[in-house]
């Protein structure tokens, strides 16, 4: 689909909606939430395990790429430090900087359900698909085996610390049991009202209370001093598969299967005659999955949530405040590149490339009809050629894709995997694509980024921190020269930008760097980096006819930075656009012709911005926060900043990307949350009252 869209008075932008990019719900399987870093772990049945900053609006920071062989069944954090377990038997610390295993232990030889740390962070318990639960002692930075409990019958699908950690709760089939972990023994088992019942998640509170959720819809609760039972309330029909508490314990938040509510459970004062007791009552309930919850967090007053459909998402724990955002199980990284020249667009799939040819409109919209148009209405328009899918690239179900490009004039596609690299040769009359075999260069390895300029291909090496240059002929590759990023990048590297005249490279790392390299081919230099901000950096582009960069952070605020002067010219002081504090801007547009317009866009929406100048008097006595992250010149205080103004909002649903193809046509690229959903089975249809 195509719309005639005006951003400003002179006219109209072109905007191609391309419906066509489909992905596969990945869904989540656990959640495990560092209150120290603010950082979220999230693993998914494909195996791989994302991790989003929720310092403000939360993005996805980081991935660690796994198999679904070895898909990740737990997590849990000590510190800043990850620990995760799955089926294959493998209790594994991950290294967050080189994202690779920095510790792996086989606890058991079997598979592995379950941990827990205990709150002083220094032992570790793992229980087994045998029923073997061991403790691990986790201080002084390492992994060491400390004790193994008596084995008992089934696995063991759940475990909890009490908060003083010396004893240790754990759910099975048919039973919870509490252990010393002293000496490994059991102290009390507490049987459930069938044997069959699976009892799939715990939570212990302060007051010795320990909270069950189980396979026939209940949420049992225990007083752990005496193991007696203290109430059960069914909250869903079937499997309660997640439970959470607040920091303040008074909001028990329950899911799972059928259906699939997400419940919230207020623990209230009851009295009763002449006594006074405390019971868990129904305080709210959200509707915001339509398949199974496997997974629950409280942060704050927002429930975090996932499950089946792959959906990350948060909602409101309290009555005052509804809200829900969901944000989609993309890929990290650009998915999508375009050959202007051709009108052809690659998009990268996990296991395959689609190349595609975008509709053609029938434009036949006159000057007067634009000139009635008022500022953020569409107009649809009919394609006289529909979209057409040219050719698809297919690699092996164990590899992953990374990174992927089309060449701007359409003759070269490169794409990568975590272990190969291959660059081949695009003819389009007639269609073929040629991969080159013969005499590459040995620098043409892996790469987590892929950019193409003018008659050239930039390769970003990550292990190494090495941006290398080849230059491209017709036939040939040749390596030009590399640049070493690792001087000044000590973290990973999460966006790299290449400005439209060729002369400057941008890179941003995952702790808050920004830097900036002056590009004179072998010759190049590090040419400055930016004062750091507080919140991530989630976007950067650079205007094509001056040397200035705009970041986007995760708190939504907009700067503007003159590199020849190192100087900000631009910022905003408040967030800009509504829910910027739950989602964060995915990536930023500039026009050529008018450099003052700015094109934002987050998974919901997609924004036109035009800076302005202010008041000198007013300049002086507003905070510049940024400003202040470094001791400027006196002709910055004297200069004006330049501030940013909301023009146009348009909606949209899950928006992965934004490309501009010329001066008056973009491409939006994104996945309508029904079709996503269609590829799961139907949903659990509860009947209400009074249907047949």
């Amino acid at each position: 689909m195509k719309a005639n869209v005006p951003i400003k008075s002179t006219g109209t932008a072109q905007v191609h909606n391309a419906r066509f990019y489909t992905i596969s719900p990945r869904a989540i399987v656990s959640l495990a939430y560092s209150k120290l870093l603010k950082c979220l772990a999230l693993s998914r049945d494909d195996g791989s395990i994302e991790l989003w900053d929720m310092s403000y609006a939360p993005y996805l920071e980081k991935v660690i790429k796994l198999t679904p062989e070895s898909q990740v069944e737990n997590m849990a954090w000590a510190g800043k430090r990850l620990f995760s377990v799955d089926l294959t038997g493998q209790l594994v610390e991950w290294d967050l900087n080189t994202l690779q295993p920095r510790n792996v232990q086989s606890p058991t030889g079997n598979a592995l359900w379950c941990l827990d740390v205990n709150s002083a962070e220094t032992e570790l318990a793992v229980g087994s698909e045998e029923g073997h639960i061991n403790l691990m002692s986790i201080e002084q930075d390492e992994i060491n085996y400390k004790l193994l409990f008596r084995k008992q019958e089934g696995r063991v699908l759940c475990c909890k610390f009490d908060k003083p950690g010396k004893r240790l709760v754990t759910g099975s089939v048919g039973a919870v049991r509490i252990w010393n972990v002293a000496t490994g023994h059991t102290l009390h088992t507490m049987t459930l009202s069938a044997k069959n019942v699976i009892v799939y998640t715990l939570q212990v509170l302060k007051d010795d209370t320990i909270i069950a959720g189980d396979s026939a819809g209940y949420v049992t609760v225990w007083n752990a001093a005496n193991a007696t039972q203290v109430e059960a309330n069914q909250v869903l029909d079937k499997h309660v598969f997640a439970l959470a508490v607040n920091e303040e314990e008074d909001r028990l938040v329950c899911s799972g299967m059928r259906p699939p509510l997400i419940r919230v459970l207020s623990k209230t004062q009851i009295k009763r005659e002449d006594s006074v007791c405390q019971r868990w009552v129904k305080f709210l309930q959200r509707e915001v999955h339509r398949h199974y919850v496997k997974a629950l967090l409280v942060v704050g007053d927002r429930i975090i949530s996932g499950g089946q459909d792959g959906l990350l998402c948060i909602s409101s724990s309290t009555k005052s405040r509804a809200y829900t955002a969901k944000y989609a199980p993309y890929l990290a990284g650009k998915c999508a590149s375009l050959a202007s020249s051709a009108n052809l667009m690659l998009l990268r799939y996990p296991q395959s490339l689609h190349l595609w040819r975008l509709g053609v409109p029938s434009d036949h919209t006159t000057e007067n009809q634009v000139a009635r148009m008022s500022v953020g209405s569409c107009e649809q328009l009919k394609l006289e050629q529909g979209p057409e899918m040219l050719v698809q690239l297919v690699v092996g179900a164990s590899k992953f894709i990374q990174a992927s490009a089309i060449s701007p004039d359409s003759k070269w596609i490169c794409y990568s995997t975590l272990d190969e690299l291959r660059l081949s040769r695009l003819e389009l009359k007639p269609l073929a694509v040629t991969r080159l075999t013969k005499d590459l260069p040995a620098e043409l390895e892996p790469a987590k980024f892929i950019i193409f300029g003018n008659d050239s291909l930039w390769l970003l090496h990550a292990p190494t921190y090495q941006m290398r240059c080849f230059t491209l002929t017709e036939q040939q590759v040749d390596f030009a020269y590399s640049i070493d990023l690792s001087k000044e990048i000590k973290s990973p590297i999460s966006l790299v930008e290449l400005s439209p005249c060729g002369k400057y490279l941008i890179v941003a790392s995952t702790n808050h760097l920004i830097a900036i390299w002056q590009l004179r081919g072998a010759k190049s230099r590090h040419l400055l980096n930016l004062p750091r901000y507080k919140a991530g950096t989630t976007a950067l582009a650079m205007h094509a006819g001056r040397p200035n960069l705009v970041v986007a952070y995760a708190d939504g605020r907009l700067v503007e930075y003159d590199l020849l002067q190192r100087r900000f010219v631009c910022e905003t002081e408040k967030h800009f656009v509504p829910n910027a504090q739950l989602h964060s801007i995915r990536g930023l547009l500039l026009d050529a012709n008018n450099p003052n317009i700015v094109i934002v866009y987050d998974e919901v929406h997609l924004y036109v911005l035009q800076s302005y100048e202010q008041e000198e008097q007013q300049q002086q006595e507003q905070t510049v926060p940024l400003t202040k992250a470094k001791k400027l010149s006196k002709s910055l205080e004297s200069t004006k900043l330049r501030k940013y103004e909301l023009k146009m909002q348009l909606n949209r649903q899950h928006l992965l990307q934004v490309c501009r193809i010329n001066e008056q046509e973009l491409v939006t690229i994104g996945v309508q949350t029904k079709n996503y959903l269609s590829m799961l089975p139907p949903p659990y249809q509860r009947k209400k009252f009074g249907a047949s």
